[in-house]
């Protein structure tokens, strides 16, 4: 590759050929004098000055085959791991001069005739080029380190054909009068910088595996207790699906890793619990997925690869709740009736977010039989009660107004999970109540 100053060695090069080339043809003897070759905008050069060629780059476009090559740059932590190339192709336009008739054509068709014969720029023609000599002024002696002629590819000069509507809006565009022009394509030019990167360590031994890639399926999640018993924190839960058997199985929720919470692995069914060692601080009641993760071994020595994931299965993880009436409570009588309203905590398991909706539902335990049972349900606040910096609390108090005083069946709503009732032996549901 070659150094940021490749793109001015790449015109360099370009003009010492052509200075080279008038030189072998002898156009000073037909001209009566040497023409010189400049590399400068033409709305810097004098019109009348003498016979000149000019070089002037008036576009350059990234190359598409080595656009991409290298990339990307920087890892994932953003530490630089490579300085891919900067692939240009060089859009020239040859201009000629001339002090008397003919002179700009019979400059034009010798400059043409050049690159004709050498349609590319070879390493030694690019090294004598650019290596400093008291006959080229123009030339910067840094152009010499440029490292163009140490690049992987090798420069190509290609003619362009433009058509007159393109000439037009080239020189409309340099805002000078048109002259005598051709265009060149130069190409490949390749710069780099060499900034520091991160270069791994060789690889001290190659393993080679062939396992065969059995994904694993997850079909349904549910219950251990069964299939219609809400699935809870402290509860098991029975994953079924396919090919789950593996050397080395993780198991995650909603992203965490519970795979010590495993107790049971089959090829098509496994089982696992949400306590052990403990409950997951980040877990949130309502609806969780469940993924199961295939590690390949590999290395020296072996470490578990995560190389294979199952479809996600969806179940509803219920909270676990508990309910005191909060003193303070007010009543009002209307009509006979006595209304009560106050405040209930509800300590849940695992605990809320500060994002969850939190919703308590009461229905009436044990109503007479000549009219339907009250039912109310009340929203927590908004952030239920959390302050910042905390994300988390295992209680939130809901303010319930108008209830009408008597016992009554609690539960509640955390996102799409709701607590459990307990059933009596009378075989209706019996707890928890609350006496608002």
């Amino acid at each position: 590759m070659s150094s940021p100053l490749g793109l001015a060695a790449a015109l360099a090069t370009l003009q010492q050929m052509l200075e080279s080339g008038l030189a072998d043809l002898k156009i000073s003897d037909v001209l009566g004098g040497a023409p010189s070759v400049t590399c400068v905008g033409p709305d810097r050069i004098d019109p009348d000055g003498g016979d000149q060629l000019n070089l002037f780059l008036y576009n350059q476009t990234r190359n598409p085959g080595w656009a991409n090559l290298g990339l990307p740059s920087r890892d994932s932590l953003g530490e630089r791991i490579g300085n891919p190339p900067l692939a240009l192709d060089l859009h020239i336009l040859i201009t000629a001069y001339g002090a008397a008739d003919f002179h700009a054509e019979i400059l034009l068709g010798a400059a043409m005739q050049i690159l004709h014969d050498t349609p590319g720029m070879g390493r030694d023609a690019i090294r004598a080029a650019l290596k400093p000599a008291p006959n080229k002024p123009n030339v910067p002696k840094a152009l010499e380190r440029a490292g163009l002629a140490d690049q992987l590819e090798q420069l190509r000069i290609t003619p362009l054909n433009h058509s007159t509507d393109e000439l037009s809006r080239i020189w409309s565009a340099i805002q000078v009068p048109a002259r005598p022009s051709a265009a060149y394509l130069i190409s490949v030019l390749l710069q780099s910088t060499t900034r520091s990167q991160r270069t791994p360590l060789p690889v001290r031994e190659r393993n080679l595996y062939v396992v065969p890639l059995r994904t694993p399926r997850v079909d349904r999640v549910e219950s251990v207790a069964g299939a219609a018993m809400p699935i809870l924190p402290d509860g098991s839960v029975r994953v079924s699906g396919a090919n789950f058997k593996a050397t080395a199985v993780q198991l995650l929720v909603n992203g965490l890793d519970l795979s010590t919470g495993l107790s049971k692995v089959e090829n098509d069914t496994l089982e696992f619990g949400f306590l052990s060692p403990a409950l997951p601080s980040s877990l949130r009641a309502g609806v969780c997925t469940v993924q199961v993760v295939h590690g390949q071994w590999l290395g020296t020595p072996p470490v578990a690869h995560g190389a294979v994931q199952s479809n996600p299965g969806v179940f509803i993880l219920n909270p676990q709740a508990t309910f005191v009436v909060q003193s303070g409570a007010t009543s009002s009588v209307v009509d006979g009736v006595t209304y009560r309203s106050g405040g209930i905590k509800v300590t849940c398991t695992p605990p809320v977010g500060a994002r969850q909706r939190v919703r308590l539902l009461l229905n009436e335990k044990d109503p007479p039989d000549d009219r339907p049972a009250r039912a109310y349900s009340f929203n927590a606040i908004d952030g239920n009660g959390i302050l910042p910096p905390a994300e988390q609390s295992a209680a939130v108090t809901v303010e319930y107004q108008g209830v009408v005083q008597g016992a009554y069946l609690a539960r509640v709503q955390v996102d799409a999970g709701t607590s459990a009732l307990v059933m009596g032996a009378d075989g209706q549901f019996s707890a928890p109540q609350v006496l608002p």
